[in-house]
C-alpha cells in the first residue's frame, strides 16, 4: 500500500492498512467461492428487509428537512 497522502492521522492510517490487506486477502480467494461467501452475507429475509427500511422511514421522519438555498429551486 502507498503512504497515504491525504491523513497522517495513526488511527486513519492503521484503518486504512486494514482495509487494504483485507481486500488484498480477499483478492486471493477464488471467484466462486468469493461469490458464494457474498451471496451468504448479503442475505436478508423478507422480514428484516421491511424491518430495515422501516428503520430508515423512522429516520426520514425525524430529521428536519434541509434549508433551501435560492427560492426558486423551492419551487421546483
Amino acid at each position: 500500500m502507498n503512504v497515504p497522502a491525504f491523513t497522517t492521522h495513526p488511527r486513519r492510517i492503521a484503518r486504512l492498512e486494514f482495509n487494504y490487506m483485507e481486500g488484498a486477502n480477499r483478492e486471493k480467494i477464488p471467484c466462486a467461492e468469493r461469490e458464494l461467501m457474498d451471496k451468504n452475507l448479503l442475505n436478508v429475509t423478507p422480514v428484516y428487509l421491511n424491518h430495515l427500511f422501516a428503520n430508515v422511514e423512522a429516520i426520514r421522519k425525524a430529521r428536519k428537512p434541509a434549508p433551501v438555498a435560492d427560492a426558486e429551486f423551492a419551487a421546483a
